[in-house]
C-alpha cells in the first residue's frame, strides 16, 4: 500500500478533481476554506489517508456522511475514517472544512510584506508548495503520481487582486462585506506541488502574445518599468520550447509574478511562475551583463517546466533531479539561442565547476538517490541536482549527437503526457532512438556519487588513458564516502591539427594514437570529468595554451587548480599556467585565475602578499589596459563580463591604486546622484569601495540599500554592506540579520561578512552565539548558505579556529541542509590542508 514509506499515502483512494474555496485575507493571521475532492476507490476501504499540516479540519463528510478525523503529524497525515467501507471501482467524494495560520517562513500559504511606494508596509500572500508545501495550505493528496485537475475559488479583500493558475473566469461581490469572490477556470491535470494562489495590491503588465499565449509580468505598484526585459525572454522561451519539443504549451496563460519574499529563485507553478524579485524585474539601461542573462536564465528555466516537470512530471520525489537537471539543460540552450553572443555553454562551466567542487567530497551524494521523508526531498535542491545532473545531460547529448537526443526527448514526453514517469523512461526512450547503451552509461553517472579523474600518459604514438576517482581528501586514511568507482565516460579528443576521436572509457584503459602533438582529453570541454596530463604531457599543451577552445582552457585551469588543492599536483604547475593568462580575453577563464589567486591571497604572510599582488596585477592589468576602464559602444557581452571581472581583482586582490581611485570617483557621481558606475561595473565598484571604505560609505549605502531604485539596487548595496573591514560597520551589521534584513536575504548577509578576511572572525562569533535565532529567522533551505563560506578561514589568524568551528557543529545539528553543512566543512579541512603545505612557502614559488 505505501511501498513500506510510512510517509506515502495509501493508494486504495486516489484523487481525480478539486473544488477548492479559500478566504484568505493577507492582513489576517487566519485563513479557511472548504474542499470536495471527487476520488477513485481502488480497494474497499473505510479510511482515507490525505496529507495535512498545521491545519485543523473542522468538519469532514465522505459521500455526505459524517466521518471522524484524527493526525498523524510525525507523517504529516490526516486519516479521515468511515463507519462502512467504500467499495473498490466507485466513485467517492471527500468534503473539508479546515483552517490555518499563513506562514511566515517562506512556505506553504504565506505573507510576505514589503514597503509600496509610500513607505507604508503592505501584505501579500502567495505560495510556495515544492516539494511539499501544498500540504500546509490545505488538505491533499500532496504526492507527485496522485494528478487531478483543480477548481479553484479564492475570496479575498475587493480592493486586492488575487492570481492562480489559470484564467479567471468570475468575480463577483461576495457575502462578506468588501470581499469579492474569484472563480479560475479549471485546470489540467496535474501534481498539488504545482497550484498556486497569489493575493496582494498587484499590478499586471498588457498582455504579450507568445504563439497564441497571453503572457503578463505581475508586480507590487511602481514597478511597471522593470517588466519589457522578462516579458520579451518568456515570449522567446515559449516559441523555443514549442519547437523544440514539438508540444503546444500546454495552459491557457502565463503570469510571470514577482514576490518580494520568495525563499528560491523561482517556481514553476503552471501558468503562474513565481519569482524573486530580482530574478525577474530589471531596469536594462542599469543592470549588468550577468544579471540580465541570470534573469534570462531563470525565465527560461521555469517556463521549461511547463513541459518537463508540469507536462510529464516525476513520480517520486527521487525524480527531482531530472526536472531540474533537464530544465537547467533547456533553460542554457534556450538563453544561448536568446542571444548567442552569451556563448551559454560556455559559461555554465562555471556553474558545472562549482558542482565538481563538491563531488570531490566524501558527503557528496548520487544525483539520484532514494527519498523517504519530505525533508528528504529538500536535499536534492542543490549544485549536484542543477549543475551536474545538467552536465550529464549534456554530455549525454553531446555523446548522442543533437538530434538523435530531441528525438528521444519528444518520444518520452509524447508516452507521458499528463501523466508521470521514471528516470529509466528517458534513457529508454533514448536508447531506443540512438541504439546505444544509454542506461548502462547513464547509471554510473547518476547512481553513484563523485566523477572520474582521467589520467593522461605519454606514449610513442599518443597517449594512455586510465580512470581513477577524484578526491579532494585523497590521503590513504580519508574517508571515501558517497564518491564511487567507475564510470563509463564518453571521451572526446582532439589533436590541434583538429583531427578528432571519441572512445567510451571504462575499468580498461584505453590508447588513443595521434599523427601529431598534443592531444587534447576533453577536448570542447563538455566532459563531466577531470583530466590530469602527466609531466610529458602537460608542457606540450601549456606552450599551445592559446590554441586551445575556451573550454578547452578553462577546463586545462580549473582541473590543475583543483589536483593542487588534493595534494596531486604541484602548486608551481598551476601559477605557470595562470602566467599564460596575461593574454587571456575570456572572462570564464579569467574568473577561475581569479578565485585561486583569492585562495593564494587568503594564506600568504605579509611578506607574501605583494608577491600575490604582484601576480594578481601582472595577469589581470593588460586586459585593463587593453579595454579601459569605461565601457564603450563596441563591448560584446563576453567584454562587459571580461572588464568586470579583471576590476574587481584588481580593485580587491591586488588594491591597484588606479582602479581603487576610479571606484571611488563613481562612487562619489552616484551619491551625487550624478554619473556612476555602468551595470557591470555596480558590484566590482562597490566591492572595492567597500574594502576601502569608513562609516561615510556604509551610511550611503546602508540608505541605498533602504531606498533602492530597483530590486537589483537594493540586492548590490545591501551585500556591500558585509565587505566593509571596520569592526564597528560590521557589528551594526549583523544584528540587522535577525531583524530589519529580509529572511530571504539573511544568509547571503551572513555568509559574506565570514568570508570578509578582515572581520570574519568577528561574524562567526555572531553566528555562533545567536545559532538559535538564526535558525528561527531564516528559511530552511539557506541554513547551509549561511555557513558556506566557513572554508575561507584560513587567513593567518583565522584558521586557528578551526578546531571551534568543527566542535560547534558536532554538537549544534542543523534540522535541514545537514549533508550541505557536511560538504562545507569537508571544504574547509581541503583548505586547511592547502595552507599547511603552502603558507610560508609562497615566496618561492611566486618569486
Amino acid at each position: 500500500m505505501r511501498d513500506d514509506n510510512p510517509y506515502r499515502l495509501s493508494r486504495s483512494v486516489e484523487p481525480v478533481h478539486y473544488d477548492l474555496f479559500l478566504h484568505i485575507d493577507p492582513d489576517q493571521e487566519v485563513f479557511s476554506g472548504y474542499e470536495t475532492i471527487a476520488v477513485r476507490v481502488n480497494e474497499a476501504t473505510a479510511l482515507i489517508e490525505l496529507n495535512a499540516v498545521d491545519i485543523t479540519v473542522s468538519l469532514a463528510r465522505v459521500n455526505g456522511e459524517s466521518a471522524s478525523v484524527t493526525v498523524d503529524p510525525a507523517h504529516e497525515i490526516v486519516q479521515i475514517q468511515r463507519t462502512a467501507p467504500l467499495t473498490a471501482g466507485t466513485d467517492a467524494e471527500i468534503y473539508l472544512e479546515f483552517s490555518a495560520r499563513l506562514r511566515s517562513d517562506l512556505s506553504g500559504l504565506y505573507s510576505s510584506v514589503y514597503n509600496d511606494e509610500q513607505g507604508v508596509s503592505r501584505k501579500m500572500a502567495t505560495t510556495q508548495f515544492e516539494s511539499t508545501g501544498a500540504r500546509q495550505a490545505f488538505p491533499c493528496f500532496d504526492e507527485p503520481d496522485m494528478k487531478a485537475t483543480f477548481a479553484v475559488t479564492l475570496e479575498t479583500p475587493a480592493a486586492l487582486e488575487a492570481i492562480s493558475n489559470y484564467p479567471e473566469v468570475a468575480s463577483q461581490p461576495s457575502d462578506n462585506s468588501d470581499f469579492v469572490t474569484h472563480q479560475y477556470e479549471t485546470t489540467m491535470i496535474m501534481s498539488t506541488y504545482l497550484l498556486a494562489f497569489i493575493v496582494g495590491d498587484l499590478r499586471a503588465t498588457t498582455p504579450v502574445i507568445a504563439n497564441g499565449i497571453p503572457v503578463r509580468v505581475i508586480h507590487t505598484p511602481g514597478k511597471e518599468a522593470l517588466t519589457s526585459y522578462a516579458l520579451r525572454v518568456a515570449q522567446h522561451a515559449i516559441a523555443y520550447f514549442e519547437d523544440w519539443f514539438q508540444i503546444p504549451y500546454p495552459a491557457p496563460k502565463l503570469d510571470l509574478l514577482a514576490i518580494p519574499d520568495f525563499a528560491f529563485g523561482a517556481m514553476e507553478n503552471l501558468g503562474a511562475v513565481t519569482f524573486r524579485e530580482t530574478a525577474l524585474l530589471v531596469d536594462e539601461t542599469r543592470a549588468g551583463q550577468m544579471e540580465l542573462e541570470r534573469i534570462c536564465d531563470v525565465v527560461c528555466h521555469e517556463i521549461a517546466h511547463m513541459w518537463f516537470g508540469d507536462l510529464v512530471t516525476m513520480k517520486w520525489w527521487n525524480g527531482i533531479w531530472l526536472n531540474e537537471a533537464f530544465a537547467t539543460f533547456m533553460e542554457t540552450g534556450a538563453s544561448d539561442a536568446f542571444n548567442p553572443e552569451w556563448h551559454k555553454w560556455e559559461s555554465f562551466g562555471i556553474a558545472r565547476l562549482g558542482a565538481l567542487n563538491v563531488d570531490g567530497l566524501p558527503s557528496t551524494r548520487p544525483i539520484e538517490f532514494p527519498v523517504i521523508a519530505p525533508s528528504d526531498a529538500e536535499n536534492m535542491f542543490d549544485l549536484l541536482t542543477y549543475e551536474k545532473g545538467c552536465s550529464v545531460i549534456k554530455m549525454m547529448e553531446q555523446y548522442l549527437g543533437e538530434e538523435t537526443f530531441k528525438a528521444g526527448v519528444r518520444s518520452y514526453l509524447n508516452s507521458h503526457l499528463h501523466g508521470n514517469a521514471e528516470t529509466e523512461d528517458l534513457w529508454s526512450a533514448l536508447e531506443e532512438a540512438s541504439d546505444q547503451p544509454v542506461t548502462e552509461m547513464m547509471n554510473t553517472w547518476i547512481l553513484q556519487g563523485g566523477h572520474p579523474l582521467v589520467t593522461v600518459d605519454a606514449l610513442p604514438n599518443g597517449v594512455r588513458l586510465s580512470q581513477v576517482p577524484f578526491r579532494f581528501l585523497s590521503d590513504e586514511s580519508d574517508p571515501v564516502g558517497e564518491i564511487g568507482s567507475s564510470w563509463l565516460i564518453p571521451v572526446v579528443s582532439r589533436e590541434l591539427n583538429g583531427v578528432e576521436g571519441r572512445v567510451l572509457l571504462g575499468q580498461q584503459d584505453q590508447v588513443l594514437t595521434a599523427d601529431s602533438e598534443p592531444i587534447i582529453v576533453n577536448a570542447g570541454g563538455i566532459g563531466v570529468y577531470r583530466t590530469r596530463y602527466s609531466q610529458q604531457v602537460l608542457p606540450k599543451i601549456s606552450e599551445r595554451f592559446s590554441e586551445l577552445a575556451m573550454l578547452e582552457r578553462f577546463n586545462l585551469i580549473a582541473d590543475t587548480w583543483a589536483l593542487v588543492l588534493a595534494d596531486q599536483v604541484s602548486l608551481a604547475d598551476a601559477v605557470e599556467l595562470f602566467n599564460h593568462c596575461a593574454t587571456e580575453t575570456d572572462p570564464n577563464v579569467l574568473q577561475v585565475v581569479s578565485s585561486s589567486l583569492g585562495l593564494l591571497q587568503r594564506i600568504a604572510s605579509p611578506e607574501e602578499q605583494a608577491l600575490v599582488v604582484k601576480l594578481t596585477t601582472n595577469i589581470f592589468n593588460p586586459l585593463i589596459s587593453a579595454l579601459g576602464m569605461e565601457p564603450t559602444p563596441s563591448d560584446t557581452p563576453r567584454t562587459k563580463v571580461a572588464r568586470s571581472v579583471a576590476f574587481t581583482a584588481l580593485g580587491t586582490i591586488a588594491d591597484d591604486p588606479d582602479v581603487r581611485e576610479q571606484a571611488l570617483q563613481w562612487f562619489r557621481e552616484e551619491m551625487s546622484g550624478v554619473g556612476g558606475p555602468s551595470g557591470d561595473l555596480a558590484n566590482a565598484v562597490l566591492a572595492t569601495v567597500a574594502k576601502h571604505g569608513d562609516d561615510s560609505e556604509f551610511a550611503f549605502m546602508l540608505d541605498r540599500y533602504r531606498n533602492p531604485v530597483d530590486p537589483l539596487d537594493e540586492r548590490r548595496h545591501l551585500l556591500a554592506l558585509a565587505d566593509f573591514r571596520q569592526p564597528s560597520l560590521i557589528n551594526r551589521l549583523l544584528p540587522m540579520i535577525l531583524s530589519s534584513i529580509r529572511s530571504q536575504d539573511g544568509a547571503f548577509v551572513l555568509n559574506r561578512i565570514i568570508a570578509n578576511e578582515a572581520v570574519g572572525e568577528i561574524g562567526l562569533d555572531f553566528a555562533f552565539s545567536h545559532f538559535d535565532e538564526l535558525l528561527a529567522r531564516l528559511p530552511a533551505n539557506n541554513y547551509d548558505l549561511a555557513f558556506g563560506s566557513l572554508p575561507t578561514l584560513i587567513s593567518p589568524s583565522s584558521y586557528q579556529r578551526s578546531s571551534q568551528v568543527f566542535s560547534f557543529f558536532e554538537s549544534h545539528k542543523l534540522p535541514a541542509g545537514e549533508r550541505l553543512l557536511a560538504q562545507t566543512l569537508e571544504r574547509y579541512r581541503v583548505n586547511l590542508r592547502f595552507r599547511d603545505r603552502y603558507a610560508g612557502r609562497l615566496s618561492s614559488i611566486l618569486s
